[in-house]
């Protein structure tokens, strides 16, 4: 398959679903079209590829389902983007429905709009210039349940931001608004969309937004405390599901168990010397060019490079046969970490990339672990403020993202566990959080709260000698946080 006028033959769209394979090709539909995919651009393994390309000299967007229920999808998919047009909602048109008898295969195809998906905009506006586009978020969803329609799949790569235009993405999705309780709902649905936005901001935002929901709908705003309450808990299950999924092959991770072996790799990463080097992991803690970080009974921790990628591999000890035992029940600390890494990673938290993990196993009992991230080359919070050199601008500017950074932990209900200033890194005036391994998600708010109130006095003991750090993150945590009981109990806010 090496160029774009090959016509798939039976298994090659199960394996570009797959991602064995990624190049252009032709695909023959049975109502005689000739579909050009030129890149595929997203997968979802043996049910469905995503594909730009061209048809009858259009741009066009083609979904191909495969699989059993291939048909049952592609109808799903087709009922809602029809609702979506019936409804006079923007939705890319849909051009031609086919399909590929001959590898069980429905094949929709839309046009194609020269726009870029809402996620995209986001990340390319500065955050303090967000709020008008999660204004017209709002108002496209609350157009949707003013026509009656849900979409239950609200990710911001759903939404197409064209000019003043919000299209919305994703048939499947689509949902008739209908039967009891059609305003808890809606508010959940709204609330959904909500919780993907900007952890630190939501809180500021959210009167503004629910008077914009109010707007389109004629009804009162919803009670706020009452939203926040619903934003809290996706954030809770939407972590917690994350956690869960990046332990199987997924569209971000691909995993490999055998009777020895528990291995997780990120799929950017995946690479044939990634794959020989998690062959024989300890030898990278002595290898050629490694240099050691830390020795212990613990773990032990490297720098290396393999594809040449700098990268730290830790490997966690086992002390003793009594904690051996301990551990063989439950999960590694190193997939802990892997799976919080992603946790903040979905939050929008900053923490050095998980490359892979590894977990040894003899009998189904869990023996050493592995986790490799990216090397950062960075100062922790202490050398970082200990500079003197340092302007107090940019010290002040770190200090304020630091707050920020506890604060959207606190909103999330997560905690730390050991916050130890050498386990925050500063790189380009912008703190990441390091050494996962201790981190819990807690859905009780009340005993969260002594948790992160514990945190937060960890952290602060870091500054008892250097009164005019201390005193400039004190500020910074009560210019950031709208709740002073967390300041009050754990001393910083007199």
């Amino acid at each position: 398959m090496s160029n774009a006028n090959h016509v798939a033959t039976a298994p090659d769209l199960l394996s570009y679903a797959n991602g064995t394979l990624t190049e252009p090709f032709g695909l023959r539909l049975d109502d005689g079209s000739l579909l050009q995919v030129e890149a595929v651009v997203r997968r979802v393994p043996a049910k469905r590829v995503v594909g730009r390309g061209v048809l009858n000299g259009k741009p066009v967007y083609a979904k191909c389902f495969i699989g059993r229920r291939a048909a049952q999808y592609a109808a799903r998919d087709k009922r809602g983007a029809t609702w979506l047009a019936e409804a006079g909602l923007a939705t890319p048109a849909l051009l031609l429905e086919s399909a590929i008898v001959q590898q069980g295969a429905s094949v929709l195809v839309y046009e194609a709009i020269s726009a870029s998906n809402a996620e995209q905009v986001w990340q390319a506006t500065p955050e303090d210039q967000r709020l008008p586009l999660a204004m017209r978020l709002v108002e496209a969803v609350a157009e949707h349940h003013r026509a009656g329609l849900l979409q239950t799949d609200l990710y911001l790569k759903n939404f197409l931001v064209d000019g003043e235009a919000i299209h919305t993405l994703d048939g499947d999705g689509i949902r008739r608004l209908s039967g009891l309780g059609r305003r808890g709902k809606r508010l959940n649905n709204l609330a959904v969309l909500l919780s993907k936005l900007d952890v630190a901001h939501i809180g500021a935002w959210l009167p503004a937004l629910l008077q914009q929901y109010a707007s389109v709908m004629n009804e009162p705003p919803p009670e706020f405390s009452g939203m926040q309450r619903r934003i809290t808990r996706f954030w809770q299950q939407e972590m917690q599901d994350y956690a869960h999924k990046v332990q199987r092959t997924c569209t971000d991770v691909r995993t490999l168990s055998t009777a020895t072996d528990y291995i997780a790799i990120n799929r950017p990463y995946d690479s044939p010397g990634l794959h020989a080097a998690l062959l024989a992991p300890d030898a990278l803690l002595d290898g050629p060019g490694m240099r050691r970080l830390k020795s212990g009974n613990t773990c032990t921790v490297v720098a290396t490079e393999i594809d040449q990628r700098k990268l730290v591999i830790k490997r966690y000890n086992i002390k003793s046969f009594w904690h051996g035992l301990g551990r063989a029940w439950r999960p590694s600390r190193a997939v802990v970490s892997w799976a919080n890494a992603f946790r903040l990673q979905l939050k929008g938290i900053a923490t050095p990339v998980s490359v892979a993990v590894m977990e040894r196993r003899r009998w189904g009992f869990r023996q050493e672990a592995y986790l490799l991230t990216e090397f950062v080359d960075a100062r922790d919070a202490v050398e970082f403020f200990a500079d003197h050199g340092m302007p107090d601008t940019v010290r002040a500017l770190v200090a304020q993202r630091i707050a920020q950074l506890f604060y959207q932990l606190y909103c999330l209900q997560l905690e730390h566990g050991d916050f130890k200033a050498t386990n925050l890194l500063i790189q380009d005036q912008k703190p990441l959080l390091i050494d996962l391994d201790s981190m819990q998600q807690h859905a009780c708010k009340r005993s969260f709260l002594r948790r992160h109130v514990r945190d937060v006095k960890r952290f602060f003991r870091n500054w008892r000698s250097d009164l005019v750090t201390r005193q400039l993150l004190m500020s910074a945590f009560k210019t950031v946080y709208t709740d002073a009981c967390v300041l009050q109990r754990a001393g910083i806010a007199n």
